[in-house]
């Protein structure tokens, strides 16, 4: 395809089984492996990016023309939510209110729509007319570099700074998997959206649908973890369940949005000394590409 990349190091696409037919179809002639989001608006073309660029699809396959791309429709987003659900949205809820559904296979999926509100407590979402739907991709060895030049020899809490959809799940990912593969550090990963879903392995406890503060909590005393991963740190209880694992003996190992060091310190809930490492990665960049590595003084190293 014209837009393909040729160094591309993505594999093992995840399935978007829960798309309408005409979608798939449309999706077959496009490469999957450049793929990282769809968007879709009732009333307006379906669109992916695919490399960082805006591609519509189309009968005919990825086009820049929109004038032929195919148009989303109500029952388009009906088939992707009664796919995802099973078609009991009941079941889902708690998902469903905060913005977000997870398929089986780990793909996130934000949406919008009417707010139903209980007093000042939002208590499901309906009408919902957009999706934003996150492709996930395995690289392979993305997060090499920052485990040889941390992890070799001890482990450190360690923070990886990117701006949204730059990569730091699948490096946290990869991550885990070596912890996994080349350790005997017992792993604790917490999963409040289900994006971990294909991961496992013989020391990885996978705690899925709950708040940070939450699993770390009964996972601290019950499964005994030496490692903790997580993904994006936002909320106040987010850096304190951080701060909690660091102070009781665990290393923690997280990632939240920034464009640098900088834009993290001024974040409202940052909390220095939680962290002994801070990795920001190149948004320019491959996934994995590290830009600065800092100390807890922010020094570089």
């Amino acid at each position: 395809m014209f837009f393909f990349n040729k160094f591309s190091i993505y594999y093992n696409v995840i399935s978007l089984y829960f798309l309408s037919e005409e979608i798939q179809s449309a999706l077959k002639k496009a490469d999957l492996n450049a793929l990282s989001e769809i968007r879709m608006r009732v009333g307006f073309p379906i669109f992916g990016i695919f490399n960082g660029k805006k591609i519509f699809l189309s009968e005919k396959g990825p086009t820049i023309n929109k004038i032929d791309a195919i148009n989303c429709s109500h029952i388009d987003i009906k088939k992707c939510i009664e796919s995802v659900t099973e078609k009991s949205l009941y079941a889902f809820n708690d998902r469903l209110k905060q913005g977000f559904l997870t398929t089986k296979d780990g793909v996130r999926i934000g949406l919008a729509g009417d707010c139903v509100l209980d007093g000042e407590k939002i208590i499901t979402i309906k009408n919902i007319s957009s999706l934003n739907i996150r492709v996930p991709h395995e690289i392979k060895d993305c997060a090499k570099k920052i485990y040889d030049k941390l992890f070799l020899k001890e482990i450190y809490n360690t923070l990886i700074i990117a701006p949204p959809s730059k990569g730091k799940t699948t490096i946290l990912k990869d991550l885990a998997k070596k912890f996994n593969e080349y350790t005997n550090y017992s792993i604790m990963i917490i999963d409040e959206r289900g994006e971990f879903s294909n991961i496992s392995g013989e020391n990885i406890d996978l705690i899925k649908f709950s708040n940070k503060f939450y699993a770390l909590n009964y996972g601290l005393r019950s499964m005994s973890p030496q490692i903790v991963i997580t993904d994006e740190l936002q909320t106040k209880d987010d850096w304190q369940s951080a701060k909690t694992a660091a102070f009781s003996g665990v290393k923690i190992i997280a990632s939240c949005h920034g464009k640098n060091i900088k834009d993290l310190i001024n974040k409202d809930f940052f909390l220095k000394n939680v962290f002994e490492r801070y990795v920001v990665l190149d948004a320019l960049k491959s996934a994995g590409t590290i830009k600065e590595i800092y100390d807890s003084e922010f020094n570089i190293i």
